[in-house]
């Protein structure tokens, strides 16, 4: 599969604040080994001493305030607040530098933006048609999917080679027929649409008797 430009442009992202103490405490740590001597990111800012300084000064912090004392716990907090702003800073910095480069930014250990994963699409998967509630109305079904849309087709019964097909286009996994001859059978065919319009047929099936 080739690559494409999205995939390869990436961001590092800042939910340090979010963060519970110790995930902050744990991720933090692992981006001052990843960055310290990193060969990609030879000037960053905050530099690495600095920022290490700020994680351990947070880390040592974090564990005198296990005690449950008050002042230890405001230390706690004053550590945390300047170790996010470093963390903000260095984002900042590293964006910079790697300008989208997704391979130096996984080096950093910084959280970075998530790519959108592409939806795959199948084929419309438990096909049904009952009659519905009104006479003349049959009721079509499939399995509920991520396609951008679905089309329902019929013909009557039997179909030819000139048998013209009605469409209906929808957003839902189901569609009401309405308006067939009671007594007659129809034949009905669903297609999921992508979003790139590609189709995905699934099966074509015979329906009841409309009632």
């Amino acid at each position: 599969m080739n690559t494409t430009m999205a995939e390869l442009f990436a961001a590092p992202i800042k939910p340090f604040n979010s963060w519970p103490d110790k995930k902050l405490a744990a991720e933090s740590k692992q981006v001052a080994l990843s960055m310290t001597g990193n060969a990609a990111f030879p000037n960053p800012e905050p530099s690495m001493p600095i920022f290490s300084a700020g994680v351990d000064a947070f880390i040592d912090q974090l564990g005198k305030a296990g005690s449950r004392d008050a002042t230890a716990i405001a230390a706690k907090n004053t550590k945390r607040f300047e170790l996010v702003q470093l963390c903000n800073s260095l984002v900042n910095s590293v964006a910079s530098t790697a300008n989208g480069n997704r391979e130096m930014l996984v080096s950093t250990g910084l959280p970075l933006r998530k790519l959108p994963q592409p939806v795959v699409l199948r084929n419309p998967e438990n096909f049904t048609v009952t009659n519905g509630i009104n006479p003349g109305d049959l009721k079509l079904k499939i399995k509920a999917n991520k396609a951008k849309s679905n089309i329902f087709e019929y013909t009557e019964d039997p179909p030819t080679e000139t048998s013209v097909w009605t469409r209906f286009t929808c957003t839902s996994s189901s569609y009401t027929v309405s308006g067939l001859q009671p007594g007659k059978r129809y034949w009905f065919r669903v297609a999921s649409v992508g979003g790139r319009n590609q189709l995905a047929w699934g099966e074509t099936i015979l329906s009841p008797y409309v009632q």
